[in-house]
């Protein structure tokens, strides 16, 4: 490789409109980018944010500008020198229209504006980073702004609770952690239970549902409980959040996976004196703001590395796990490693099913699945579905749909030593008498586990 943008041993994940007018994503060779855009990076690593999803689909208010390199963020190594920096400077690069109007950091290569470019702090490895990036740049910025903006006199008392909405998802996750580190008493919302341990290990005091923040949805305001909030999600859950915050509390909206409607009215504004706050992390921090803020997540990331679930991926699992951000099935962070391939291998799940008993679902169980190396990735596929429902250890997952040629969730976080998947048609078959253990009917599909490691070469 010569580190040149344009170069056609380089690589990206490009997305762009095809003749037909849709809009597909793809690896590709990288698009050439003029050196006049910025100083040359080689790119070790890049996050994977809910703005890169949206851009992988082509979504107008994102992809301003096709074709387009989506990530919004990255972490590497300059090729030439900038701003002081010599070339050979471990860097971080985020916001100023990566992803977005330029392109962005899914690629092996980018050429960033000086702008956008700040030091990787020392001890922090480019995946590391971006394990963090633009979503921990925007916790921190939501926590400065939970206790800027709270009126003077109006402090809450050191047992408030403060509330993370979306806690499953990167960003929810790094904010209940970063609260907890400034010694707060964080309150994670997740619909995921299975994630509560994760949480509660991140520093969460509680884990909740959103349902427990509905209360009656005919009443402007619930009972006061909030000091204040960390929104990731947006839609009618913020309208809930904003009718349980305390007199003069904060709600630091940060995101909006759950909808951009906000069904809510003036009450909690003008009779509890509350402030809804949006962040935005891409445009609004200076240069010198960033390179203050990333020391500080340097010093988080001791606290989360051991339990923050972070997925490591290839070019070209860019796709999949855009369509896994879109449809909630995403947990966690993920990371781009643009010079990594990746390896799959399949475990065959079709046969060792338990029959239906009283409640017509087959069962499958099985131990933790070999070749599950740190950072891989555990997919169930099952190839010509039929209708039928399906739990992972408890867990209901999306519903298989017949006339699919495949189906496939990840499931890498739902795994244990010990697992069981349950599988239940439709139209469940009578019962069977028999215990002795079979292939599942091909009806059901042909289930497996598929898992996906990295491999980076020298």
């Amino acid at each position: 490789m010569t580190g040149r943008s344009g170069d056609r041993s380089e690589r990206c994940w490009l997305v762009d409109r095809r003749t037909d007018g849709r809009v597909s994503g793809g690896v590709a060779p990288l698009p050439a980018t003029p050196a006049a855009a910025g100083p040359l990076v080689r790119v070790a690593a890049a996050g994977f944010n809910y703005k890169d999803a949206l851009a992988c689909a082509g979504h107008p208010g994102v992809a301003k500008t096709l074709p387009l390199v989506p990530g919004i963020d990255a972490a590497g190594t300059l090729f030439e020198a900038c701003g002081g920096l010599p070339a050979g400077t471990p860097v971080v690069v985020t916001g100023n229209g990566l992803g977005e109007t330029r392109q962005g950091g899914f690629a092996t290569t980018l050429r960033p504006p000086a702008a956008a470019i700040v030091p990787l702090p020392a001890g922090l490895l480019a995946r590391e980073a971006m394990a963090m990036g633009t979503a921990g740049l925007t916790v921190l910025l939501a926590i400065d702004r939970l206790s800027q903006v709270r009126p003077p006199g109006h402090e809450p008392p050191p047992d408030a609770e403060w509330l993370v909405t979306g806690a499953s998802g990167g960003v929810g996750m790094l904010a209940v952690a970063a609260l907890a580190a400034a010694g707060r008493r964080a309150v994670a919302c997740s619909r995921k239970p299975a994630l509560g341990a994760v949480l509660r290990r991140l520093g969460a005091a509680a884990v909740i549902s959103p349902e427990d923040l509905r209360g009656d949805r005919g009443k402007p305001l619930h009972r006061g409980r909030w000091a204040g909030a960390i929104d990731a999600v947006g839609g009618p859950i913020l309208a809930d959040v904003l009718k349980g915050v305390l007199p003069g509390g904060v709600v630091a909206a940060i995101g909006m996976a759950a909808g951009v409607d906000l069904p809510t009215t003036v009450h909690p504004f003008i009779l509890r004196g509350i402030t809804l706050s949006g962040i935005d992390a891409a445009t609004l921090p200076t240069q010198a703001e960033r390179a203050a803020l990333w020391p500080r997540l340097a010093a988080l990331w001791p606290r989360v590395r051991d339990v923050f679930p972070v997925t490591l991926l290839s070019l070209e699992s860019v796709g999949e796990h855009a369509e896994a951000l879109l449809g909630g099935t995403a947990s966690g962070r993920a990371v781009v490693i643009p010079a990594a391939r990746a390896e799959r291998h399949s475990i065959n799940l079709a046969a060792a099913w338990e029959p239906p008993d009283e409640d017509g679902a087959w069962r499958r169980n099985f131990g933790r699945p070999s070749g599950v190396e740190p950072g891989a990735r555990v997919w169930l596929v099952v190839a010509a579905p039929g209708d039928a429902t399906v739990t992972v250890n408890g867990t209901p997952l999306p519903p298989l749909r017949s006339g699919q040629a495949r189906w496939s969730h990840d499931v890498t976080g739902l795994l244990e030593d010990c697992n069981v998947f349950r599988l239940r048609a439709a139209e469940p078959a009578a019962n069977v008498a028999s215990r002795r253990r079979e292939t599942l009917p091909e009806r059901l599909g042909r289930p497996a586990l598929e898992i996906v490691s990295l491999v980076v070469d020298p």
